[in-house]
C-alpha cells in the first residue's frame, strides 16, 4: 500500500512556497528542520498544518527584513 506524503512549503511574513519535497505526516519536525538544512534554509518554527495537509517550515525574509 502506497504511503502518502505532504509537501514541505516555506513561509515567510508574505507568502507560502515548496519546497520541491516532501515529508511523512508522522515525520517530527526535526527531521523537516534537518532535512531543509541540507537545502539552505534555517527554520525557526516547523509545524504540520492540518487545514493545508503539509508542513510548514517558518523562515526570517532577510532581505525584507534589513
Amino acid at each position: 500500500m502506497p504511503v502518502r506524503k505532504c509537501p514541505v512549503l516555506i513561509e515567510t511574513h508574505q507568502v507560502r512556497r515548496l519546497t520541491g519535497f516532501s515529508a511523512l505526516p508522522s515525520a517530527q519536525p526535526f527531521e523537516i528542520s534537518l532535512a531543509l538544512r541540507e537545502r539552505g534554509w534555517k527554520a525557526y518554527r516547523v509545524r504540520f498544518d492540518p487545514a493545508a495537509v503539509a508542513w510548514v517550515a517558518s523562515v526570517i525574509d532577510w532581505g525584507m527584513a534589513a
